[in-house]
């Protein structure tokens, strides 16, 4: 976002906090999977106020080496005992946590540096006046100076941002820097430079899709449309005791490849529709592969209890949970290139619906019933009896807070590989390319808001400023919306986390 984000304001912070947005992380989830997580609330990164930088080289920097003299070459700026504090703590973590866990916190902070990188490439192409590019917040770990602009690294890797200079008419600047404020600029380049990091996010998912469905492979070469594809096999998840799978010795970890000679990628549909096919009593042949080894297994279909749900009591049952397994392999890059735009159309309809029915009454009051159960006990799992896995009625409506993401990613990269960790930022970056762009301040559709508001009320060549005094209001109550939405989502997935 422009102008500084995700992260505690540092205490020389100076400017409003309607100068800034703030992308929503992943909470999220997500649509069709676990979403990504919350907004962070705004006021997020160390902001600097009208007088900075400070008078000469190094000013009121110890430790800071005094630059040379032209403006072009760069100053720098280090925090040795800082940095070796980071570099012990990545170390503890990596033994503590293991990879996936700093695999998931380094991707969030590229796919945030990048987001950052879109404002920040928008805004100098647009001619305005940027004085900071920060990764992390919190205390200086490592900086340079080349020309305007100040880069660097701080000590809590939560994010990143970007200092605009002239946000809105609150912002005081130098008069000699008034010509390359934000504020001054044409329509079409506050629009681009506000829009940059969503586009950015856009731009992310694009490349992460191509690499999952062209170089790893995606099951069922899609990320939206699997329930079309056509199985390879059906992976047994659960047998019921005494069911005609287990007398029949089909076991959990076994992969039906066929039915009566019939392959599984030819019967279409799931498991649960090829049995109903047959009768009670009637006895049907399955093929089993488990360990690379095949098998045939003969069954004799019982009638479903009477006591079980799932199905009608009396129909034809088999007795085990079951999952489709589809074909995983890679379709190349140019297939890959080629499938990805509409892939992210469809799924970014998708999270437009579940970002509604979140935000809707009834979405908002089933999650703050599962804050207040929270701390219940779950119900427990339920015996797979049927002849298909049985998706859990009454799925939590929630987002994901940070901590929650990472969590799943790790777990998700520990069962799922690559692919699991290329499709999770996928979905990530278009939860918050879409969130980000929520018209109200501090999000950055809220500044591109008032860009096409000020748009409409400028006439013949008079510049419209809009007020963001009279916006305060609005963006406070926002802030609170999320600060309280952020902490509950903290809540939640610490004392009811989601599993896989």
């Amino acid at each position: 976002m422009t102008d500084t984000h995700r992260g505690p304001r540092s205490p020389d912070a100076s400017s409003s906090p309607a100068d800034e947005t703030t992308a929503a992380r992943p909470g999220h989830p997500g649509p069709g999977t676990p979403p990504p997580p919350y907004p962070v609330p705004p006021g997020a990164g160390e902001q600097t106020g009208p007088g900075w930088p400070p008078a000469g080289p190094g000013a009121n920097r110890p430790g800071r080496a005094a630059p040379p003299g032209s403006d072009d070459e760069p100053g720098y700026a280090t925090g040795g005992l800082r940095l070796v504090l980071v570099v012990s703590l990545v170390a503890l973590a990596t033994w503590s946590w293991g990879w996936p866990i700093l695999a998931m916190i380094g991707g969030v902070v590229v796919m945030i540096f990048l987001h950052e990188l879109g404002h920040f490439m928008a805004a100098k192409w647009s001619g305005m006046k940027v004085t900071e590019f920060f990764i992390g917040f919190g205390p200086r770990i490592w900086s340079f100076r080349r020309g305007e602009t100040e880069y660097g690294l701080k000590a809590l890797p939560a994010g990143a941002y970007v200092r605009i200079i002239g946000m809105n008419n609150l912002d005081e600047v130098q008069p000699t820097d008034e010509p390359r404020t934000y504020r001054q600029q044409s329509f079409p380049k506050r629009l681009l430079t506000v829009s940059a990091g969503s586009l950015m996010h856009m731009v992310q998912a694009f490349v992460l899709l191509v690499i999952a469905l062209g170089l790893v492979g995606v099951p069922g070469g899609s990320v939206v449309d699997t329930d079309e594809a056509d199985a390879r096999s059906w992976e047994v998840t659960a047998v019921t005791e005494d069911s005609a799978a287990a007398e029949a010795g089909l076991r959990t970890g076994d992969h039906i490849v066929a039915v009566d000679g019939r392959a599984v990628s030819a019967l279409g549909g799931d498991l649960s529709d090829v049995v109903t096919g047959y009768d009670v009593g009637e006895e049907v042949r399955f093929t089993v592969e488990n360990d690379g080894a095949e098998r045939t297994v003969r069954a004799e279909l019982g009638a479903r209890p009477a006591d079980l749900a799932g199905g009608t009591p009396g129909s034809p049952f088999l007795g085990v949970g079951s999952a489709p397994e589809y074909d995983d392999s890679p379709i190349g890059l140019g297939r890959a290139i080629v499938r990805a735009p509409g892939e992210m159309v469809r799924f970014t309809g998708e999270s437009l619906g579940a970002l509604a029915g979140f935000f809707s009454p009834d979405g908002l009051g089933d999650f703050a019933s599962n804050v207040n159960n929270a701390n219940e006990d779950a119900d427990p799992p339920v015996s797979g009896g049927g002849t298909a896995a049985e998706s859990r009625d009454g799925e939590d409506n929630r987002m994901l807070s940070i901590y929650g993401v990472v969590r799943l990613g790790a777990e998700l990269g520990e069962r799922g590989g690559a692919v699991a960790f290329l499709l999770l930022f996928f979905q990530i970056n278009i939860f918050i390319g879409l969130f980000n762009m929520v018209p109200l301040l501090p999000f950055d559709g809220g500044h591109a808001a008032v860009a096409i508001y000020e748009r409409f009320r400028s006439r013949r060549g008079r510049r419209y400023h809009a007020d963001m005094a009279k916006l305060m209001p609005l963006t406070y109550a926002v802030v609170m919306a999320i600060v309280v939405l952020g902490v509950t989502s903290i809540y939640l997935d610490i004392v009811n986390p989601v599993d896989l």
